[in-house]
């Protein structure tokens, strides 16, 4: 069985699941998933420490989960990037089981 191509992680609807992940955030006070200190949700791209969609399961390896947002957490965008496509531990990701 083929898999069907992914739209693009791009435009409008990324931009509504940052606004997802940002609103749901800033009600549950949610820390960053990656180092874990809070994030200060006012703040705007490019900002190193504005809000950015982590996703727990990694496009590249889950490219399915791209636009599911039970796979989408706040972080800080300097966080997001230097943890790049790797998968996380504690994000989620269950070890041998």
């Amino acid at each position: 069985m083929l898999q069907q191509p992914v739209k693009p992680w791009a435009g409008r609807a990324r931009q509504e699941a940052l606004r997802q992940v940002k609103a749901k955030g800033r009600r549950a006070k949610t820390p960053c998933v990656i180092c874990t200190l809070p994030i200060n949700y006012s703040l705007e791209y490019p900002h190193p420490q504005s809000c950015s969609v982590q996703h727990i399961k990694p496009r590249k390896a889950f490219p399915q989960l791209t636009w599911e947002p039970t796979n989408w957490a706040p972080a800080h965008l300097d966080c997001n990037k230097s943890a790049g496509s790797k998968l996380q531990e504690g994000l989620g990701i269950l070890g041998d089981w």
